[in-house]
């Protein structure tokens, strides 16, 4: 099914509009035979990156799916081929389909650009399979070989999206051209367009999304410095920030389409502080205490998130009424999926998205814990009430562009919601199976009695991380439950005298 998927995508992402002309075939044979392979500029090689990443998933599903018929290294060769040629005779027919369309131009240089990414994707499936699987049975056994693995995967995700679209620069006059444009600046670029409010909104979700890393920095160190502990972690893992924030700021200036600020390295060292903090300070917190508070705390946000998703959606013309008619504005929107991000260049496409994808993300968070705080299980249900809340969020916002001058909805920012709210869910679900694996917990030296569900399950506790014990918070109850039925007898035999679990904070 993914392998049939990624094809289909990559047919609607190249053939849009879907408007084809009435041009001949033999008009079109001639042009496409004349074709040569222009010279890759800065602004092509953006265009050429953004086709090797629509192939790649191609050429990574097919490969997954044909892989699974044949044996031997002559059956990996044959798919191989098998990939190679598809990605060919996807991009050479698409390429040719554009004659007809609009603002669409045939061109060698994407041919070239779409067969990379088929063949990157064959090269990816061989050469990380293998670890994948073995990192995937990690990730569904839970426990903290999963809440690692997946840190690292985000500090990997994290990484690569903020240097999207990968047009990196290749020649000291590139350098030179930026250093001299707007595309970089001691706090904030010129070349940023956002009001003051909007900008620093923007700062503070980069803020956010740089937290894990902060707690990744923190565990790594613990882990390979025990010798250092409490407020010596803090200022190595302090350290280790700013180099990590200015690395990630310096790629983004080496890209062509890179915008790079001081303002960002300072959140994201603000960030990558608040995450280590969080790790430092781990054995303070209790999920039984917890939960009480996310209810209260959901409350408490709700209104300056509505008003942060209204000043980034509706306040980027400075909240200027609209003065012509809104009803020709309606008229004027385009529904086709991804219209608007295919008119405008691939790295504005790709911030819009993940502006979005951060906006809404929250409401799937929100609603996670709001019933979690319930009763401190895992939430049964919620997942399709946080997707339609976000999706009526985005529906009031995209309809409240109508009225704003300068701006237009754009449909698919409700698909981009709906996406937002159901990862925030699973996110919270994926990172508190981590928190509560129970073979990874340490009992302090408890004897758990024979036969019990807790022994079964904690005998498994070292098959994932060979022995590796978990540095941080100790849970509420033993394990990973979904009733509350069992929970206090089993926090009874876990835990004599405190079957809660509740202890003091220990300093390190």
């Amino acid at each position: 099914m993914a392998a049939w998927l990624s094809l289909l995508a990559v047919l609607y992402a190249t053939l849009m509009p879907f408007e084809f002309g009435n041009q001949s075939v033999s008009d079109a044979l001639s042009h496409f035979t004349s074709l040569s392979l222009p010279q890759m500029s800065a602004s092509a090689r953006q265009q050429w990156v953004a086709n090797v990443l629509m192939f790649l998933p191609l050429g990574f599903f097919w490969t997954a799916w044909l892989s699974g018929y044949v044996h031997g290294v002559a059956g990996r060769l044959l798919v191989a081929v098998l990939v190679a040629l598809l990605a060919l005779a996807t991009t050479a027919t698409v390429e040719f389909l554009q004659f007809w369309l609009p603002r669409r131009e045939p061109s060698l240089l994407d041919m070239s650009g779409n067969l990379t990414g088929g063949l990157v994707g064959v090269l990816v499936w061989y050469g990380l399979s293998d670890p994948g699987r073995r990192w995937l049975a990690v990730l569904r056994q839970g426990g903290v070989g999963a809440l690692r693995r997946g840190l690292l995967i985000y500090a990997f995700v994290y990484v690569l999206l903020a240097w999207l679209p990968l047009d990196i620069m290749l020649s000291w006059q590139e350098v030179i051209w930026k250093l001299e444009s707007d595309g970089w600046g001691l706090w904030r670029a010129p070349v940023s367009e956002d009001s003051v409010v909007r900008w620093w909104v923007l700062r503070s979700m980069v803020l956010v999304m740089s937290v894990p890393i902060g707690v990744l920095i923190g565990w790594w160190l613990t882990a390979h410095l025990p010798s250092f502990a409490g407020s010596r972690i803090f200022i190595l893992a302090l350290m280790s920030g700013v180099v990590l924030a200015a690395v990630v700021e310096v790629g983004q200036f080496l890209t062509v389409s890179g915008v790079a600020e001081g303002g960002s390295v300072l959140a994201r060292l603000l960030g990558l502080a608040l995450g280590v903090w969080l790790f430092v300070r781990r054995m303070c917190f209790d999920f039984d205490r917890l939960r009480f508070c996310t209810r209260p705390a959901v409350v408490v946000l709700l209104l300056p998130y509505l008003a942060l998703a209204v000043v980034l959606n509706l306040g980027g013309e400075g909240f200027a009424m609209e003065t012509a008619s809104v009803l020709a504005k309606l008229e004027s929107v385009n529904f086709l999926p991804f219209w608007y991000h295919y008119m405008v260049s691939e790295a504005e496409a790709i911030g819009s998205v993940l502006l979005h994808l951060a906006m809404y993300a929250p409401v799937g968070v929100a609603m996670w814990l709001w019933r979690w705080g319930l009763r401190g299980i895992t939430p049964g249900g919620g997942l399709w009430a946080a997707v339609f809340l976000a999706v009526i969020l985005a529906l009031a916002m995209e309809a409240g562009k109508l009225f704003m001058a300068g701006l237009r909805p754009d449909p698919t920012n409700l698909w981009i919601a709906a996406a937002a709210a159901w990862s925030g869910w699973q996110i919270c679900g994926t990172v508190w199976w981590g928190l509560r694996g129970i073979r990874d917990w340490e009992y302090g030296g408890v004897n758990v009695p024979s036969g019990s569900a807790v022994q079964d399950r904690s005998s498994r506790r070292y098959s994932a991380e060979g022995g590796v014990k978990y540095p941080g918070i100790k849970p509420a109850d033993p394990g990973f439950v979904r009733g509350a039925e069992d929970a206090v007898r089993q926090r009874a035999t876990v835990f004599p005298g405190d079957p809660y679990g509740l202890g003091k904070c220990r300093r390190h």
